[in-house]
């Protein structure tokens, strides 16, 4: 895995999920300063006594800013109100005559639309296609003889529009400010910008097929209102970015598709596209914890797929709904919807489905605590899996022959089976390294680490568990944050790291605290307790683990709660000020 550092500039009105990540940093570029805003105009209009008053004028109008500076120079130069070259201008009228605009905005298109037509129109034409422009692409939709073409383009970069950015593998153009791009696309008249996008679909769907066209395809489709491509080419990005772990870009491309089929005629067929994408959408949700929406999202597919009479992918819903009410600790709606969606899956003979049933059930034993039965339902899966079916997702976010082995190591570690608890761990992780699965290799690191963890072996407990943190901080998925970060924040803690294993276990508390999200809550709270008694803070601790207990009662954790006990007995003892000596056993293991 190698480490990258990654620039990148935005304008203030711009937002972004990055601020609360702690690889961001943000550096402010401020306005220039009154000396270094001179400094720029006396490069760009030279020294002629003349120009004071305009240098002058600029800077209040601009403020600071040096590519609104810069297109309005150029601007007067274009309108013949400077007169000589860059660097050396002269005025040819009276200052006090100006009218400087206003906005850059305005001054980007006052210079545009002083372009002859056939310029103007290959600018426009060029930023419908996007920031960066290739050559062949441009040509395909302006419809312009090579000739006129270079001829075009040779003037709109001495103007500064545009200037070339790559000669290789093919000629690319690239404007030389977003502003300038968004200003030229702004301009057109929605017919012509709805008929570009058409032609630019066009001109892609000619090229040899590729998915670096998916992400160009689907915008284009969208924005040129070829509603039927548009869905399609969505749902296929989308698919594209769930492959490589890009979530919250998923949900996009999803919503983008169920928006695009809104335009088309109802039908049986456009109804079971809904159903379809609903499904695909509740899996991109999941791992970014939009959770309310995912509930609402699953109701309204469960409403469609009854409307179709589909017992499929009714089935589907109920596994998808099982999932969630098992998250929510709501036992009885979890227990309802997986017998439901079994009695479905069985009267099918549906193997996916009785797969995907099969899953759910077992994970929510193991937040019961009924571990024996949780390990039946695991294994039944994964003696069922094998060949091409180990990396097959099952409509589901990660393949269930990797989630099914997750989730019996973690039952084989609360059973105390180490070693085979490991092997099961590892195998998982090799399935999920095979294929590249991001939230699969995570889920393995976790619970690989948990059960080192159990076992004492702190030294590889961090390792394994720090390789996920890596990984899930990379790939931004916020569900498997808390997931991997109490485990290693307990074992910071137990190998005298106190201060930072304390604030990563806060940080995980603190991320699902406010949440509906409550399944495990209990866990990481008495992780939290444990590690607040090991630095001597009694009442937190026992505040703490008065939270758990309350937890894993209200939501039938009886795993959990076993544990939770016998913390709240040991703080107890520190309380009455018995000796303290450091147990054998811990919640985890040590």
């Amino acid at each position: 895995m190698a480490r990258l550092m990654v620039l990148v500039n935005y304008r203030p009105e711009y937002n972004h999920q990055w601020s609360d990540k702690s690889y961001y940093t943000q550096l402010r570029v401020d306005p220039l300063q009154t000396s270094s805003a001179e400094e720029l105009l006396s490069k760009l209009l030279g020294n002629n006594p003349d120009l004071i008053p305009l240098k002058q004028l600029l800077i209040r109008r601009t403020e600071g800013n040096p590519f609104f500076a810069e297109e309005t120079v150029r601007s007067l130069a274009e309108s013949s109100i400077l007169v000589g070259e860059r660097g050396a201008y002269r005025p040819a009228l009276r200052i006090s005559d100006l009218v400087i605009p206003s906005t850059v905005q305005n001054v980007v298109a006052d210079r545009i639309d002083r372009l002859p037509p056939g310029e103007k129109h290959l600018l426009q034409t060029a930023a419908v296609i996007g920031v960066i422009v290739p050559l062949d692409l441009l040509q395909a939709v302006s419809e312009l003889s090579n000739e006129q073409l270079l001829q075009y383009l040779a003037r709109l970069k001495f103007a500064e529009f545009i200037y070339e950015s790559s000669l290789f593998p093919q000629l690319e153009y690239t404007f030389k400010h977003a502003l300038t791009n968004e200003v030229a696309y702004g301009a057109l008249l929605r017919d012509r910008r709805v008929a570009l996008h058409g032609r630019i679909v066009d001109a892609l769907e000619r090229e040899t097929p590729s998915p670096d066209h998916i992400e160009k395809l689907a915008y284009h489709a969208s924005c040129g209102e070829i509603w039927e491509k548009a869905v399609a080419y969505s749902r296929q990005a989308g698919t594209k970015s769930m492959a490589r772990a890009g979530y919250r870009e998923a949900v996009s491309y999803f919503d983008q598709a169920l928006n695009c089929l809104g335009h088309l005629s109802k039908s049986r067929h456009t109804i079971e596209q809904a159903l379809e994408l609903r499904l695909d959408l509740r899996n991109a949700l999941f791992p970014v914890e939009e959770l309310d929406r995912l509930h609402e999202n699953l109701r309204a597919a469960g409403t469609l797929a009854e409307s179709l009479g589909d017992e499929r992918r009714l089935g589907r819903v109920c596994a998808y709904l099982a999932h969630y009410y098992t998250l929510m600790g709501d036992r009885d709606n979890a227990t309802t919807s997986s017998e439901r969606g079994l009695k479905i899956a069985n009267a099918l003979e549906d193997f996916e489905l009785q797969i995907e049933l099969n899953y759910y059930v077992g994970r929510a034993y193991y937040y019961t605590g009924d571990y024996r039965r949780s390990i039946e339902c695991h294994k039944r899966n994964i003696d069922a899996l094998s060949g091409s079916a180990l990396h097959q997702s099952f409509d589901m976010e990660c393949p269930p022959a990797i989630l099914c082995r997750v989730f019996l190591v973690m039952c084989l570690s609360e059973m105390g089976e180490f070693a085979l608890a490991i092997d099961h761990g590892r195998e998982a992780l090799r399935l999920a390294e095979q294929i590249e699965h991001t939230f699969g290799s995570i889920y393995a690191y976790f619970a690989l680490g948990l059960t080192y963890l159990r076992m004492g072996e702190l030294k590889t407990a961090i390792e394994v568990l720090e390789r996920g943190m890596d990984r899930c901080r990379a790939a931004d998925i916020p569900v498997q944050f808390p997931l991997v970060a109490s485990p290693l924040g307990f074992a910071y803690v137990l190998t005298e790291r106190v201060d930072e294993g304390i604030k990563l276990l806060e940080k995980a508390v603190g991320q699902t605290a406010f949440k509906k999200r409550v399944s495990g809550q209990a866990f990481r709270v008495s992780l939290l307790s444990e590690a607040y008694l090991r630095a001597g803070r009694l009442d937190d601790a026992a505040t703490q683990a008065a939270l758990a207990l309350e937890l894993s009662q209200a939501y039938r954790e009886r795993g959990r709660e076993a544990w939770i006990l016998r913390l709240l007995g040991e703080i107890d003892r520190m309380r009455t000020g018995a000796q303290w000596i450091s147990p054998k056993i811990s919640l985890c293991g040590r």
